[in-house]
């Protein structure tokens, strides 16, 4: 049984390794990852680690945790490596998939479904998303879950103090990394639950909580103070238009995230049973567990519903919990050979789908506006044999459990050579001609790009370099050289007539730095670039 048990934790690392860290280096960077990896660089190149810039400005909008994870990252490697740059926070995902393993392994005493409950959420599509993005969302929630383990230790009275300590650290560090959205999103949720099926806390407890709080407060907002204290006024002021954004910046209704199951990927119909909880409670021996798990993913959802700005990678702390509430109801039906037929016809259905889906893919990838190579064949041949697998081990061995080894096959041929396939698709512009291929040039001439009326951090970091904003409001911001170039999100003429107040100006040409063609919903205006040279 133990080899067993250690079979599929091994299991579980390697399908985990596979997705979260193959082809890092793939899919070009997005503008969370570009404000962070800015900042990285101007952390280790102009020694800006605690008063964090963004292209020389002021940048306290984020806590800098994740920033000197990547900056270190940088300094070991390059602030060009993609996937060194990401390392750290594919890392983090890792980990939060191992700790959650380890909550659902304690809590349930059942290996079993702590394994499969860990291989849903890591084949999750937003948990795979989020996970290999370098951005703050996935600290936060790393440093979250992994502290909560040691915090369920501690309620359960295994190493008390020791366990509210480390856990108190480690949310610290949870704030240090998105301020306060990995307790709201995570902790509270799980402990409403907690408190409903076993009741409130001792005094025992409430003494270990608030020292596990006034830690995670000394060093959550130990830098927050710091800045307040050195630089008020930029502080507040940079606050101030960030709570202004949050309230009125993708502002959706509460019932904006009713359609949260989409996010889990090809769980989603199994996501949805498993939240049917008169349903799953009669099929579990453990119905407190289950229904913990329930809560927890309730209480997430109604939290972040509460939130004004809503995004779909905002749900990433729901999966957690939801993937519990799945694996429980994958584990009943692994374990079950006398299913009703309704049951049994509408669980051979879903996995007829999810094998009709895996043909669709070894076909359809053919079809796709790339040129065929060797990724495409054996995605396309992966493909096809995960969905010979389902539909044999359904209908002919009628085999649920070999089913779901069949997805994960998918998800994880989809790491190894999807992966690659849908980076040459989306690096599809023909017209791409980015403006760090000009600095050389710059270089050359011993002058500086400047920008106007701009903001494109993603092309700030394909740079490799600050480019100064030019405010005319401000004199201080003027170039102090003769000659320059300036770089505009516009060519309007306006703009062009408010830069010859400087010199005499000469159109140089027109940057693309959208990886996307012009047909994609993800071209930007804010990655063109029209260039001008200015001569005082």
């Amino acid at each position: 049984m133990k080899i067993q048990q250690r079979s599929l934790y091994y299991l579980l690392l390697a399908v985990s390794a596979i997705l979260l860290f193959a082809h890092l280096g793939k899919l070009y960077v997005d503008i969370m990852e570009a404000r962070n990896f800015v900042s990285a660089r101007e952390m280790a190149n102009d020694g800006h680690w605690i008063f964090t810039t963004m292209n020389n400005l002021p940048r306290y909008e984020k806590p800098p945790l994740p920033t000197w994870l990547s900056a270190w990252m940088g300094e070991i490697f390059s602030f060009r490596d993609i996937g060194a740059l990401r390392f750290p926070a594919a890392l983090s995902c890792f980990l939060l998939v191992i700790y959650f393993y380890k909550i659902v392994h304690f809590l349930s005493n059942n290996s079993r479904l702590a394994f499969i409950s860990s291989m849903v959420l890591v084949t999750n599509f937003l948990v795979v998303y989020v996970g290999r993005r370098a951005n703050w969302d996935i600290y936060s929630y790393s440093f979250m879950v992994i502290g909560m383990y040691y915090f369920i230790l501690a309620l359960k009275d295994i190493k008390t103090i020791p366990n509210y300590l480390v856990a108190g650290v480690l949310f610290g560090f949870s704030v240090l990394s998105k301020g306060p959205t990995g307790p709201y999103v995570l902790l509270v949720p799980f402990y409403l639950g907690y408190i409903i099926l076993f009741g409130w806390p001792r005094w025992k407890e409430i003494r270990g909580i608030i020292l596990c709080a006034i830690v995670t407060l000394l060093i959550g907002f130990s830098w927050y103070i710091y800045i307040y204290l050195a630089d008020s006024e930029t502080f507040l002021a940079i606050m101030e238009k960030e709570a202004t954004a949050r309230g009125n910046r993708d502002v959706k209704p509460f019932t904006r995230y009713l359609s949260f199951p989409v996010q889990t990927g090809v769980w989603i119909l199994y996501s949805v049973i498993g939240l049917i909880f008169p349903m799953i409670k009669k099929r579990t021996e453990q119905p407190k567990i289950y229904m913990l798990f329930f809560y927890w993913t309730l209480f997430s959802l109604i939290f972040l519903s509460l939130i004004p700005s809503k995004k779909e990678r905002y749900l990433f702390p729901m999966m957690v919990p939801l993937a519990a509430t799945t694996g429980y109801y994958l584990y009943y039906l692994f374990l079950n050979f006398n299913l009703k037929k309704w049951e049994l016809t509408l669980n051979k259905t879903i996995f007829t789908i999810l094998g009709v889906v895996a043909l669709a893919i070894a076909v359809g990838v053919y079809f796709l506006p790339l040129q065929i190579d060797i990724y495409t064949v054996l995605f396309s041949v992966c493909a096809f044999i995960a969905a010979i697998g389902l539909l044999y081990f359904i209908y002919k061995q009628n085999h649920f459990e070999k089913a779901f080894y069949s997805v994960v096959f998918l998800m994880v041929s989809t790491g190894i050579f999807g992966i690659p396939v849908l980076d040459t698709m989306l690096n599809s512009n023909k017209n791409f001609k980015s403006l760090s291929t000009f600095r050389s040039q710059v270089q050359k001439e011993n002058t500086r790009m400047y920008s106007y009326a701009e903001y494109s951090p993603e092309v700030w970091f394909r740079y490799q370099e600050a480019i100064p904003e030019i405010k005319f409001e401000d004199p201080k911001t003027f170039p102090k050289e003769k000659v320059f170039y300036v770089a505009m999100n516009s060519n309007s003429n306006e703009f062009v007539k408010t830069l010859e107040s400087l010199g005499k100006v000469t159109y140089i040409g027109t940057f693309d730095d959208n990886e996307e063609g012009s047909h994609s919903k993800n071209y930007s205006e804010r990655k063109i670039h029209y260039v001008y040279k200015v001569v005082k």
